[in-house]
């Protein structure tokens, strides 16, 4: 009987719900704060979530801009993948501003929100349901665009591992991703690669990326009937214990996490689990076709793979 109260009050405390309304105080003060910068949306991240999970908040930041027709000037520090003693602004090593805030409007002092978690801002009940994922791309690259030397390290891995419209790609989230969606077997997940190759003759080879090293060494040795390339990854998941968690450069797990999403992106067709980073391959790329192979939890049914896996239910209808 404890043992159930306990965890009830654990999912309560966990909940958006709860922590919506633990953050309200903060929440107004922010916004009121954000009214004196007129026409400026000033916003510095400083959250301990997995790099996609950031991406969300700059989109939700986003879709408000566009609603209250602010220009967003968006910073990202410390957290998981910035210095420890914040000065270093990650979001803008991989990402540059299609057009400065700054630069537009420099006659009076800019007063810049720091915000630790989205609950802050109070805009997933407000925008969640309303995402779609095409407006979301549009909304992305009206916005920021890449930093040049990402592109130019996703243009050489493209080449290099002949990544294009003829690659089937393959994301497999592991680790702590059981608590968010329904899991899938290795085993499973191979077998639905190969029958989307059977179905898909175009296809001529095959590239993958993961979390777990295990399990890039079981999709390698999978007898596939195209050859298979592994995404240039050099920090994986500590055991059960994800990348983000691990300890390492956080930089570079951040680049490689961005990285991987890109490669992704840039393949004809995606078979995956559901994940933010792979889900987000399908911002970076509108027109690629995704294949999820399990649904996110109804307690995380959240945007991009929400959209994504009842885009696939209303096809499958279709056909």
């Amino acid at each position: 009987m404890l043992g159930r109260v306990v965890d009830r009050a654990k999912r309560l405390r966990r909940s958006e719900r709860f922590k919506h309304s633990i953050a309200t105080p903060r929440r107004i003060s922010l916004h009121a704060t954000q009214r004196l910068n007129r026409g400026i949306f000033a916003i510095e991240i400083r959250e301990n979530s997995g790099f996609f999970s950031v991406m969300q908040m700059v989109l939700f930041i986003l879709m408000y801009c566009d609603e209250k027709c602010l220009t967003p000037c968006i910073s990202a520090r410390g957290g998981l993948y910035g210095d420890p003693h914040g000065t270093l602004d990650w979001f803008s090593v991989f990402f540059e501003p299609v057009r400065s805030a700054l630069a537009i409007n420099a006659t009076h002092k800019v007063r810049t929100s720091t915000v630790s978690d989205l609950v802050q801002l109070g805009f997933r009940q407000r925008y969640e349901c309303q995402l779609q994922l095409r407006h979301a791309s549009e909304l992305f690259f009206k916005h920021y665009r890449l930093a040049a030397h990402i592109a130019e390290e996703v243009d050489a891995n493209c080449e290099r591992l002949g990544i294009g419209a003829s690659t089937l790609g393959a994301h497999f989230r592991g680790t702590d991703k059981v608590l968010e969606a329904e899991p899938v077997s290795w085993g499973n997940f191979c077998r639905n690669v190969e029958q989307t190759l059977a179905e898909n003759p175009h296809l001529t080879n095959l590239f993958v990326s993961s979390d777990e090293q295990a399990f890039l060494d079981f999709f390698a040795e999978w007898p596939f009937s195209k050859p298979v390339k592994v995404a240039p990854a050099k920090w994986l998941a500590n055991g059960n214990t994800p990348v983000h968690f691990s300890g390492y450069p956080g930089l570079a797990i951040g680049r490689e996490a961005l990285v991987s999403s890109l490669l992704l992106s840039r393949c004809g067709l995606l078979v995956k689990t559901p994940s933010y980073l792979s889900a987000w391959s399908r911002i970076f790329n509108p027109e690629l076709r995704v294949k999820l192979v399990s649904p996110p939890r109804a307690d995380a049914f959240w945007f991009p793979d929400s959209q994504l896996w009842l885009e696939q239910s209303e096809q499958e209808k279709a056909a």
